[in-house]
């Protein structure tokens, strides 16, 4: 009987640490948790090509990426933001350059302390993903013609 309780419980303990095992190593969560104490529902992403580890979660009422190196450096963050959120400039110069486009989404994307703002434009004959820098400055990611 003493056996059987033994094995149980040993059986127990390995099912419940197997049960929390993450795929991510212990640098990059370690550094995540660290980092974004306050994280819910949070879903891990190996991005392999890149060797990259992208944690996508809520955080302060904002859905956030962050993404992590093997050796838990924090390289980016990502999040969606309205168009209301963009700096005056990027706005004024998309509203210059693309007139007859309308914006659809924004993402903001903060790596090496720069910030790099993705914005997916929507026209009538083309549809277009615009890089812009907190200036203003502006560079076409892609650029899709809208079928008719």
């Amino acid at each position: 009987m003493k056996k059987i309780f033994v094995i149980a419980a040993a059986t127990f303990i390995s099912l419940a640490s197997f049960a929390n095992v993450d795929p991510i190593t212990g640098k990059v969560l370690e550094s995540f948790r660290t980092e974004f104490a306050e994280a819910k529902n949070v879903q891990w992403k190996s991005l392999d090509d890149a060797g990259l580890f992208q944690a996508t979660f809520n955080y302060r009422n904002t859905e956030l990426s962050a993404f992590y190196n093997a050796e838990g450096d924090l390289v980016a963050t990502a999040r969606y933001i309205s168009k209301d959120n963009l700096p005056i400039m990027v706005a004024k110069e998309i509203s210059n350059r693309y007139p007859d486009h309308i914006v659809r989404s924004v993402i903001e994307h903060i790596s090496n302390g720069s910030t790099t703002y993705h914005v997916t434009l929507y026209g009538e004959k083309s549809s277009l993903i615009v890089s812009a820098s907190p200036s203003g400055e502006l560079s076409v990611f892609k650029k899709v013609k809208n079928r008719l």
